[in-house]
């Protein structure tokens, strides 16, 4: 299990400016590294190195060896990425990766020691008190960011410990949407509202701040996006923590990977769908259940909202917005809440297959009345 937390940095002027000019340099042989892979068409590690190390060494000796090669994997592992169809770049400002080579984090004494182009920098940081309970754990990788709007500087580190080993069978399902966030196989309504009126008030500040096109008005827009980001970021933490809490030990979850790229409805349907933040919601229900020894399994996403949760029939024509009345055994219930009893079956029938013991099915002492 992975954590990783973040810490503002605090040095002198003559600091700052070591670290940027290391930052622009980093990025700088990133750039020539990912450029050489690109058009050798390879992400070898090996044959990377042996191409361009002491060429980069040669033109840009205040780099030490380290960050050389720091720049060298992060570069093939993006070409890797993107498997080499397109030429990755990175900008002078852009985050940058430190090793244990190169980083030295005392965490009791609040300080690390960090290299850069012009020797080791001494970084001061306090630790919020949310942080405090991972730092006894072991300290995987780091990275350095810059922001250079506020001209400060942030340390990410990535902690290790070992995950509670998951226990149990019982099964909750979850059914994400655009009006109902979540909705829960045990009668557990998640709704937007919140979101949906957020969503309008900046939605028409966009506008007519669009429409003054000053450069005041640019700028607020830009603190605009980031106050809605931060909103919606928020209501997430929110909803996946009480989900994450209720007494199941597994949650299923649709697939809903390819979405986005399937036939569309129309202009307002394409920007409710785009403003939906299913996967933020997803990200944090699986972090925040690895965190408790809870599994999260995907099933497929076919046909919960047609199928029956009662008798298993299925039929298109079932659902009528909101509302579901089965044509074959006349159950009426919440479309939403339908589809999450049926993503809860199907999260069943995947751990009958994965496991010889049946599980408890946490949804099977919910009562089938009609919503």
């Amino acid at each position: 299990m992975d954590r990783t937390i973040k810490l503002k940095l605090e040095m002198p002027d003559e600091g700052k400016e070591n670290l940027r000019q290391t930052v622009v340099l980093f990025n700088q042989v990133f750039n020539e590294v990912a450029k050489y892979g690109f058009e050798n068409h390879t992400y070898s590690k090996v044959s990377i190195h042996h191409a361009t190390y002491y060429d980069i060494r040669e033109r840009y000796p205040e780099l030490n060896s380290s960050h050389v090669q720091g720049a060298r994997d992060v570069a093939c592992e993006a070409l890797k990425g993107v498997k080499l169809k397109r030429l990755p770049q990175s900008f002078p400002f852009s985050a940058i990766r430190y090793n244990k080579n190169t980083i030295r984090i005392v965490f009791e004494h609040g300080y690390a020691s960090v290299s850069s182009v012009n020797g080791r920098v001494k970084v001061c940081f306090t630790i919020p008190k949310y942080y405090e309970q991972y730092l006894g754990l072991e300290v995987r990788s780091s990275t350095l960011n810059y922001d250079s709007r506020n001209d400060l500087f942030y340390l990410h580190v990535t902690l290790r410990t070992e995950s509670p080993k998951p226990s149990g069978n019982t099964v909750l399902g979850i059914d994400r949407g655009i009006v109902n966030v979540a909705v829960c196989s045990n009668n557990v309504f998640f709704n937007d509202s919140k979101v949906k009126n957020a969503r309008a008030k900046y939605a028409y500040l966009r506008k007519e701040l669009q429409s003054k096109g000053t450069k005041s008005a640019k700028s607020l827009l830009k603190k605009i996006r980031r106050k809605e980001r931060r909103f919606v970021t928020d209501v997430n933490h929110c909803i996946a923590k009480d989900i994450v809490n209720m007494p199941f030990d597994v949650i299923a979850l649709e697939d809903l990977t390819s979405i986005r790229v399937q036939k569309r409805k129309g202009k307002n349907f394409n920007r409710k769908l785009n403003n939906w933040s299913f996967y933020q919601l997803e990200q944090f229900i699986r972090y925040k259940a690895e965190a408790l020894g809870k599994r999260v399994i995907s099933v497929d996403p076919r046909f919960p909202s047609q199928k029956c949760s009662k008798c298993g029939h299925t039929y298109k024509g079932n659902r009528d917005g909101s509302s579901y009345r089965c044509r074959n055994c006349g159950f009426q219930i919440h479309a939403d809440l339908n589809a999450a009893r049926n993503i809860a079956q199907a999260g069943i029938s995947c751990l009958s297959r994965l496991s010889v013991n049946q599980p408890n099915v946490g949804m099977s002492a919910v009562q089938d009345t009609a919503q």
